[in-house]
């Protein structure tokens, strides 16, 4: 009776593991990050489940659960958007621009409270990137006409946008580009109505 059970049981235990990938944010395997297939669709994108739970000696207990929209595949990394020395979980959502705008969902990992909290919002910036030396994310958008925007995560993991965009008319010089971020800080801190 019991071969039969594992006959019947496992193979259907491992096709529902297939549905899902798993992802360790941390340095051990306690706290996980489990991402479905995605059967349903929503217009060209499909719908998938994350799950964040935590498990100890044979049980899982859910953190959060939330559902995101992917174009396509399931492409993750890692990469530090905060300025705090620990690497943060990007899954992206899709592309824009005829592929040439990359586009991302961020989840801010903290290691010491072993969370991983998103930051909505963050999945409309094209390219982003971390610039360590102003502690602001940069996003570049590839169209007719080529522009950085930046931005900061404010109090309560909020994204906000610092300055106005601008046209790259300086093919990425980091000298005038270093200037242009100064420059969109000054404007930034010298206005009472930004957040903070």
């Amino acid at each position: 009776m019991q071969k039969i059970w594992l006959f019947v049981v496992l193979p259907l235990w491992l096709s529902l593991a297939e549905d899902w990938k798993y992802f360790y944010p941390f340095n051990d395997r306690t706290y996980v990050l489990g991402i479905d297939k995605g059967n349903a669709k929503q217009a060209d994108e499909r719908i998938r489940e994350l799950r964040f739970f935590r498990q100890k000696a044979g049980s899982q207990i859910t953190l959060w659960k939330e559902k995101l929209a992917i174009q396509y595949g399931l492409e993750t990394k890692k990469a530090d958007f905060n300025g705090d020395g620990v690497a943060d979980f990007l899954i992206m959502k899709g592309t824009g621009a005829r592929g040439s705008n990359e586009l991302y969902y961020l989840f801010l990992a903290n290691s010491k409270a072993k969370t991983l909290t998103r930051v909505k919002g963050f999945e409309d910036l094209p390219n982003p990137t971390y610039n360590f030396k102003y502690r602001v994310i940069t996003s570049y958008s590839f169209a007719g006409k080529n522009y950085y925007s930046i931005y900061r995560i404010a109090k309560g993991n909020q994204l906000i946008q610092v300055g106005h965009s601008f046209e790259d008319t300086f093919d990425g010089d980091e000298k005038t580009l270093d200037a242009k971020i100064a420059a969109a800080l000054k404007q930034h801190k010298a206005d009472p109505n930004k957040l903070k």
